[in-house]
């Protein structure tokens, strides 16, 4: 059985960023068809639209960036078949990776042989989102694609995960409204002792991504949904998903399309739980 997860780095592919008056203009236009995406067709569109402001600059760090995310959301959120799961997270993670590459500095030294995870010193507060799509891309294919014995093989990935992590928090502490310090949390949770995790600083940390998230969906969506299951507290569980189902989604800071997302399958789990 092979089931380690092998990634082809993809500094060849990358281009740098040249913008156009044609880019920047359908670069705008995709960014509001992202920030209205609330369902798979409009998110598909704004995909699409995101994909041509590539044709006219394929370095444009946003839209690399931006796509990341959304292909990461279009798997979670509106995927139901694993493989079909695992193409859209491994998709995001190179245009992660494309992004990260508009850094110079960094793409030179993958291009020497260092591997990406390697070379994260090199690079800076520009690449903050990129790094952090990266890690989320990376950590659903692990909760949503992989088995058991995948998750044991491939479990070394989550080390990488935590050295980009700990440059983004290195680099920006506030960046990302508490989804770095959930990220810290499930890489914890997951890794062995001998590899870096400690069930006690995953505690710590989802204590800290609550308190940084108070404008943020994702903590409290995330703690009901992953880390109350881990440690088998059910009705906490709920009340997290409760509070989240309630929420007007025009309060808080997640993109939309995310807010829309965390919202519905709240409800979704729910009604799991009361079947």
């Amino acid at each position: 059985l092979n089931c380690s997860l092998k990634l082809q780095s993809a500094w060849q592919e990358a281009a740098q960023n040249k913008p156009t008056i044609n880019s920047l203009r359908e670069l705008r236009e995709a960014k509001l068809l992202f920030a209205n995406a609330g369902d798979a067709n409009s998110l598909k569109i704004s995909i699409a639209a995101f994909e041509s402001v590539l044709d006219e600059n394929p370095g444009d760090y946003e839209a690399l960036a931006l796509l990341s995310t959304q292909y990461i959301l279009l798997g979670t959120a509106y995927t139901e078949n694993r493989g079909d799961k695992s193409k859209l997270f491994r998709k995001a993670m190179k245009y992660a990776e494309l992004a990260m590459y508009t850094n110079l500095a960094f793409k030179n030294m993958v291009a020497d042989g260092t591997a990406p995870w390697d070379a994260a010193d090199a690079l800076g507060v520009k690449e903050l989102s990129a790094m952090y799509f990266w890690v989320i891309a990376l950590q659903y294919e692990f909760k949503e694609v992989m088995y058991l014995p995948e998750k044991i093989v491939n479990v070394g990935w989550l080390q990488k995960g935590l050295v980009f992590l700990n440059r983004i928090e290195k680099l920006d502490p506030d960046f990302g409204g508490g989804g770095v310090e959930f990220c810290k949390v499930i890489c914890y949770y997951a890794l062995p002792e001998f590899r870096g995790g400690s069930p006690k600083k995953g505690d710590e940390y989802m204590h800290k991504a609550v308190a940084k998230g108070t404008n943020w969906l994702l903590p409290r969506w995330a703690r009901g949904k992953y880390y109350y299951v881990i440690k088998k507290e059910p009705e906490k569980s709920r009340r997290d998903l409760q509070w989240v189902a309630r929420q007007d989604l025009s309060k808080y800071q997640d993109p939309y399309p995310w807010r829309v997302h965390f919202q519905k399958d709240a409800l979704e789990l729910m009604k799991i739980a009361d079947q």
